[in-house]
């Protein structure tokens, strides 16, 4: 499984390293260039994404060990994560709200400007791919959080030390944590559709920049949310949750022991 997941971080990187390649090359803007491209990436997603769903096979357990994640979730996980990253990375360079701004000109912002076209064009694909998994799967109980797991399994569990025992496939505070980042993902995708519009569509200045400004609050938070996130998931110890995005399995003890809703669907899968 490790193989696999080396095999999809390769493909994003390759294709990350050849558009920001041609990025700092080209001396068109791709933003007026080739938005069809865009559109092409979330219709790739959409369809692909389909197919992954009808075609996946269930989770299993193997030799003591939990087979928690396919290929298409790394393709879900790591392709975001690297579209981010680019995004990102353009971002800093552009720079947004109280960050500088690390070019000079209006000829060199074309290399961040195109950078973050790629980085878009990556998130794109594989967001949409998630979203098209996630829809026909129809299993929207593993991921979408109710009343009970933000107070229950979020708040009462981590801030009052209150027993909780109801955990699926993804801990009740993952779930909770899917949501904020479903609400602020959601506000960056709105306000950057705008903003990709203008490029093609006549916008009023006072519009794009009301937009631009709340885009790039929505993606602070986001990236701050990331961080936040990770450093929570390591200093509560849930390291089998991190290494399953590498290695796509959990013991079947500790599935047991910590995921025990998920675990007692296993057994009845088996």
């Amino acid at each position: 499984m490790v193989k696999k997941v080396l095999i999809v971080l390769f493909l994003f990187l390759a294709v990350a390293g050849v558009g920001i390649y041609f990025a700092n090359t080209s001396e068109s803007l791709f933003f007026d260039t080739a938005p069809w491209a865009l559109a092409a990436a979330l219709v790739a997603g959409i369809i692909l994404g389909t197919a992954r769903a009808v075609l996946k096979g269930k989770p299993e357990i193997v030799g003591g060990q939990v087979i928690r994640h396919g290929v298409g979730s790394f393709v879900e996980h790591w392709g975001t994560f690297i579209g981010g990253l680019v995004l990102t990375a353009s971002a800093i360079m552009l720079g947004f709200l109280f960050i500088p701004s690390f070019v000079k000109t209006v000829s060199a912002a074309t290399f961040p400007l195109n950078m973050h076209f790629i980085g878009l064009a990556i998130a794109i694909f594989s967001g949409f791919f998630w979203l098209a998994d996630f829809i026909v799967s129809r299993n929207y109980s593993s991921l979408v959080p109710n009343l009970a797991d933000v107070i229950g399994g979020t708040i009462a569990k981590y801030f009052l030390r209150r027993k909780w025992e109801y955990e699926d496939k993804y801990l009740s505070s993952q779930k909770a944590a899917w949501l904020a980042f479903a609400v602020l993902g959601a506000g960056v995708f709105a306000t950057g559709v705008i903003k990709v519009a203008a490029h093609v569509w006549r916008l009023q200045s006072s519009v794009y920049s009301i937009t631009t400004f709340i885009h790039d609050i929505f993606a602070l938070l986001f990236i701050v949310l990331v961080i936040v996130h990770v450093l929570i998931i390591a200093a509560l110890g849930h390291w089998p949750s991190l290494r399953s995005w590498v290695t796509g399995k959990m013991s079947e003890k500790y599935v047991e022991e910590e995921l025990p809703v998920w675990y007692k669907k296993l057994q009845k899968g088996a």
